[in-house]
């Protein structure tokens, strides 16, 4: 029984002796550039995510000009009082994306931005909408999820890209 656990021991000292290096090589993180083949993240900031913006249809909209932000929230504060305020946007500088899920029969969805990314000729806007799971409890109520978020003024086109939710 002794050359047993002899050839047993052996076999787990080596066995170790392997995976310890083999672990820390595959541990070892190599730097990433910040611009990859895929494009470039651009960074942004969330003005506002709410459940009510009461447009009934899906529309993402990017808003260039302070007269059209102030139409969108205008649509957003009419059921409201007092309103939201208006937020700081310089539109020389920035552009807003307003993404807005329509109409919803329950409580319990959103919609959010995921990522911009610039890529070669265009910039892509990520966002993905999110809802109550099934058999999961939900008010019953009419709402309207939406997201507005502001970044850098960009001179290529923007299109928005649904992603898939983990929910």
């Amino acid at each position: 029984m002794k050359s047993y656990m002899k050839k047993l021991y052996r076999k787990y000292i080596k066995s170790i002796v392997i995976l310890i290096p083999l672990l820390l090589l595959t541990a070892c993180k190599t730097a990433v550039p910040e611009t990859n083949v895929s494009g470039k993240n651009i960074p942004f900031q969330v003005l506002i995510s709410n459940s009510h913006s009461n447009f009934t249809t899906q529309r993402n909209l990017i808003i260039e000009t302070p007269e059209v932000f102030q139409e969108i929230f205008a649509t957003i504060n009419s059921t409201r009082k007092p309103g939201i305020p208006l937020p700081e946007v310089d539109f020389e500088k920035e552009n807003v994306a307003f993404i807005n899920s329509g109409e919803t029969s329950t409580g319990g969805h959103s919609v959010a931005v995921i990522e911009i990314i610039e890529k070669e000729n265009k910039v892509v806007i990520h966002f993905e909408g999110k809802g109550p799971k099934a058999g999961e409890n939900a008010t019953m109520v009419i709402s309207t999820p939406f997201t507005m978020v502001k970044f850098k003024k960009l001179p290529k086109p923007m299109i928005f890209e649904w992603m898939l939710s983990s929910n």
